[in-house]
């Protein structure tokens, strides 16, 4: 689930600088069918890595309308931590959009909260990146909730890395013994309500959330399909959930959570020929729960 970095080279920015053009000039006869007929050979051939294709009415409707049989993070071939890090093995320093998010993280921790809910934390990236930048006490408990496929290599990097405070699950029922939930670049993945009705459910609701990385729109909640160029070379295709701002905030407000902070993260979505559904930038909420 974790958030795979684009990748530019001339080439890439090339296609963009066409498409762009091939846009300006959407409302021309033919036009519009040139510009689909070109972004859908590019998007199922992955050569749009990360793009975006079609809305649909849900997370089951994107999935059957994907290319291949397979689809989602909970396959071999999609937990890979090497992308977070260089050929030496060392890990990527960690971008400044990270910071807000630790911001408010390092404080929970140094107040005494002790165990943290990582959901669709992936193989531990953000873990990893973070841990330099925080004084964990030993008894610290770090848990990963993913799919199978993904805590199952997530487990095997902790082991051989010597990480003593992850921890990994797949049921998402261990909400509830959280101090923090941290969601980070996870929730685009899930269906739409997928937290709310997790935190509805718990035995005990966290203090702490932060969402960092998420897609949210302004004025409406949609589902989209997303290519993903693997290592291997192989692409995957993943439902993509944007949920409406107000009412993913909303809904968090009304189980007793007060929203603190928001940020952002400049990245757009753009799905060819919705404009209706464009997205600039990346959502990030801190909020703590009322006493």
């Amino acid at each position: 689930m974790g958030e795979l970095r684009r990748r530019h080279t001339p080439l890439s920015v090339a296609r963009w600088a066409s498409r762009r053009a091939i846009r300006a000039l959407s409302t021309w006869p033919g036009i519009r069918q040139v510009h689909y007929a070109l972004h859908r050979w590019e998007f199922l051939a992955g050569r749009n890595d990360s793009g975006y294709s079609g809305v649909f009415s849900s997370v089951e409707e994107a999935a059957r309308s994907a290319p291949t049989v397979v689809t989602g993070y909970d396959q071999a071939g999609m937990a890979d931590l090497d992308v977070y890090r260089h050929a030496n093995g060392e890990f990527k320093p960690m971008p400044p959009t990270e910071y807000p998010a630790l911001f408010w993280l390092r404080p929970a921790i140094q107040e005494g909260a002790r165990r943290l809910f990582d959901l669709g934390g992936y193989v531990g990236h953000v873990y990893y990146q973070y841990c330099g930048y925080l004084d964990l006490p030993d008894e610290f408990s770090w848990t990963i909730y993913d799919v199978p496929h993904v805590t199952e290599a997530g487990e095997r990097i902790a082991q051989e890395r010597g990480a003593k405070h992850l921890r990994f699950t797949n049921n998402v029922a261990a909400i509830g013994e959280a101090d923090i939930v941290f969601a980070a670049g996870s929730l685009q993945y899930l269906e739409e309500g997928f937290l709310h009705q997790a935190l509805r459910e718990a035995n005990k609701r966290p203090p702490h959330l932060i969402i960092h990385r998420t897609a949210l729109h302004p004025t409406r909640s949609f589902v989209t399909l997303q290519s993903i160029n693997q290592r291997s070379g192989r692409i995957a295709f993943c439902p993509y959930t944007v949920a409406h701002r107000e009412r993913f905030i909303e809904g968090l407000q009304a189980l007793g959570y007060e929203q603190i902070d928001a940020w952002t993260k400049q990245r757009p979505i753009e799905v060819p020929l919705r404009p209706e559904c464009y997205v600039d930038t990346y959502s990030g909420l801190y909020f703590r729960l009322r006493t």
